[in-house]
């Protein structure tokens, strides 16, 4: 048996292979995996071939993850899928390995992904790092009523407004995206669905959104499902639950993603709603010394962390590095004591605040000190990461 061999997708036969084994693996119809792989880009795709036989492939989504208050540079993994006939023999770590050696080399701070499975991302150097919940309102319980600001369709006009005030609201909540281009495009039409979408103004100024479509019961009621809604003020936030409960007649509920704590929800009088964990998210630390410099950290805190990071698969992660931080900035330089050892996988955990350093070294991927754990747990300290995209 011959070593894997990763390549890029760039052939229209290998790009039909890939396609049509993505509709099998994730039982989805063909036009779908056309369609999907056309939105990526064939220069994203990337194959591996097990014997002279295509045996896999997947999608490197580059766009940003918000840390800190600051969009750090990331890369998304997606629609990997290897063939049943290849698996277990190399193939997917393979292909992990050679888009990490890629990323790290362009210079690419972060990596994501949702995980079909965990062992073959853990051996890669992803780990669990934040969270997915899904919000289920009923909308004959949404007590409020406020009109005070103004709700319309969404103009073309308006996108670029709305685009601005995401990035508002998304980096003030650790882990959610610096969208793409590509993820715009999934929230306003996803999987060939067309969102209908809205605006909350006061007077011209965009205060809130959403993007929504009701889906039919079998035969009644029908459901409203969000698949983005954000507030950036009070009134705007009681004007989407109202516009939500406007829907009572036709909708017995509205669903949405969300965090676990969900300011929006705060302005009901009753517990409305059931939050379930949907699903979680791995993070994988490409460049760490870059990754650590361009994350937020808390303004007013000054201090410095000497670590010594274990990094099997990119080499140039590991060893002595100091991470001195001070007026809200991270800067980092080679060497140091050593003193905070760290795995890479703990430290994707750690970095995006998932995991505080007790909890890291509980389960065994740190070795530190008390004095280092409290540095550490100040710089990193922040609110629980969620994420409100799939990709």
């Amino acid at each position: 048996m011959s070593a894997p061999v990763v390549f890029r997708l760039e052939i229209e036969p290998d790009r039909q292979r890939y396609a049509a084994l993505l509709s099998r693996t994730f039982h989805s119809p063909r036009e779908r995996s056309d369609l999907y792989l056309a939105a990526i880009g064939r220069e994203n795709l990337r194959g591996v071939r097990l014997d002279e036989e295509f045996a896999g492939g997947l999608a490197l989504l580059p766009m940003g993850q918000y840390f800190g208050g600051r969009s750090v540079p990331m890369t998304g993994v997606a629609a990997v899928a290897i063939e049943p006939a290849a698996r277990a023999r190399g193939a997917a770590s393979a292909l992990m390995r050679a888009a990490l050696t890629e990323l790290h080399a362009g210079g690419v701070a972060l990596s994501a992904l949702y995980p079909a499975t965990q062992p073959v991302y853990r051996r890669a150097g992803y780990e669990i790092a934040g969270s997915q919940f899904e919000v289920s309102l009923a909308l004959r319980q949404i007590d409020v009523r406020d009109h005070e600001l103004s709700l319309r369709p969404e103009r073309e006009a308006d996108r670029a407004g709305v685009e601005s005030l995401y990035r508002r609201w998304a980096a003030a909540r650790d882990g959610n995206l610096d969208r793409s281009a590509m993820i715009w495009d999934r929230v306003r039409d996803f999987r060939g669905e067309r969102m209908d979408g809205y605006v909350v103004c006061d007077g011209e100024r965009i205060e809130g959104y959403m993007y929504c479509v009701e889906r039919a019961g079998a035969p009644f009621p029908h459901a409203l499902f969000i698949q983005d809604v954000v507030a950036v003020t009070p009134a705007a936030g009681r004007r989407l639950l109202a516009f939500m409960a406007e829907h009572r007649s036709m909708c017995e509920t509205g669903t949405f993603t969300s965090g676990p704590a969900d300011a929006l929800l705060a302005h009901l009088a009753e517990q409305a709603w059931k939050m379930t964990a949907r699903t979680a998210w791995m993070l994988r630390l490409v460049d760490v010394r870059r990754a650590l410099a361009a994350r937020g950290y808390p303004l007013g805190l000054r201090g410095e962390l000497h670590l010594e990071v274990r990094d099997d698969v990119l080499p140039q992660n590991a060893g002595r590095i100091v991470l001195a931080v001070a007026d809200g900035c991270g800067e980092v330089r080679p060497g140091g004591r050593g003193a905070f050892r760290i795995d890479v996988r703990g430290l994707a955990a750690l970095y995006s605040g998932h995991f505080s350093p007790a909890q890291a070294q509980a389960c065994g991927y740190l070795d530190t000190g008390e004095d280092e754990q409290r540095v550490a747990a100040a710089m990193f300290r922040g609110p629980a990461p969620w994420m409100r995209d799939s990709f």
